[in-house]
């Protein structure tokens, strides 16, 4: 018994430290990259997976809102290069349209029973990148115009 309890309790201290370890590139990947069904049969039952899957939703935490993208980070990573617009500071505006998921969690759920609503759609995002690497989600967008410069 004890010894599974160290095991156990030695996977979590390594789990917690793989994310606290994450590169914001890596943060970005978990967070918002899904390259599965681009249109999920059941959005609701989807996104409780994912948000628990992906750590987002814990005994601890509930995070409000989460967008994911049903591409392949190949796919994504242009959108920081000549896939993409500069828009202001760091943001670039995806020229093409990616499949999303956004995940809403729904009023008067709290830790640890985080429910989720789900909402599937295809539309141009919004990313800041550094070094030519994703490293947040900023929006998605349906009419977009990048200010003047």
């Amino acid at each position: 018994m004890v010894f599974v309890l160290s095991c156990l309790t030695l996977r979590l201290a390594r789990s917690k430290h793989t994310l606290l370890a994450q590169s914001r590139y890596e943060k970005f990947l978990r967070q918002h990259v899904d390259a599965s069904d681009p249109s999920p049969p059941d959005a609701r039952r989807y996104c409780n997976l994912l948000m628990r899957r992906r750590d987002m939703a814990t005994a601890h935490k509930c995070k409000h809102v989460n967008t994911f993208i049903h591409s392949s980070a190949d796919q994504i990573e242009p959108v920081c290069r000549d896939g993409g617009e500069p828009a202001e500071g760091d943001l670039r505006l995806s020229e093409d349209p990616f499949p999303l998921t956004v995940c809403e969690l729904q009023g008067g759920s709290d830790p640890p029973d985080c429910d989720y609503s789900g909402s599937s759609s295809t539309s141009r995002i919004v990313i800041a990148c550094v070094d030519g690497e994703p490293v947040h989600f900023e929006t998605q967008v349906e009419n977009f115009t990048v200010p003047p410069r």
